[in-house]
């Protein structure tokens, strides 16, 4: 049977939402028992404290579904020494004499300022397959840029 949603996380990601999940979990009691407090205060249409107590808690059981979806339907990546460019590889590029390591991650990681690009960015979809030594022309939002792959882990 075929998923319903294409979820790709390394074990580092799987293991920052798991994270996330627990302290959703231990911070939902806290906003749960504000918003009795604020409940009990009275005339509901005009307390501040009680909409914004009831919209956190629907935002925080919001997220939490989301992860459990998450949890559900993601495949964990396993990184291996390839040859070639695969997701959860560090790869060491040259751009001319700049040097930039990106890790191929899943879209849900993806972090561009902490080097973390998704496997359907432009240059990590570029990247994926490629082999030390070879050389790609990426298209992005300031034009053409040319990597060579110096190194894979």
């Amino acid at each position: 049977m075929k998923k319903p949603i294409d979820i790709k996380l390394t074990e580092e990601g799987l293991e920052n939402l798991k994270k996330e999940y627990q302290t959703l979990l231990d911070k939902r009691p806290e906003v749960l028992a504000r918003l009795v407090a604020a409940r009990e205060q009275g005339d509901l249409s005009e307390n501040a404290g009680y909409h914004a107590s009831k919209d956190e808690l629907a935002t925080l059981d919001r997220r939490l579904r989301e992860l459990k979806i998450i949890f559900r339907f993601a495949e964990v990546i396993e990184t291996s020494q390839n040859d070639f460019v695969d997701l959860g590889s560090q790869v060491t590029v040259e751009n001319g004499s700049i040097m930039q390591e990106f890790t191929i991650v899943g879209a849900l990681e993806a972090d561009p300022a902490k080097n973390k690009l998704s496997n359907v960015s432009p240059i990590g979809s570029v990247l994926i397959g490629k082999k030390v030594g070879q050389s790609v022309e990426i298209d992005v939002p300031q034009g053409r840029v040319k990597y060579k792959i110096i190194s894979i882990k």
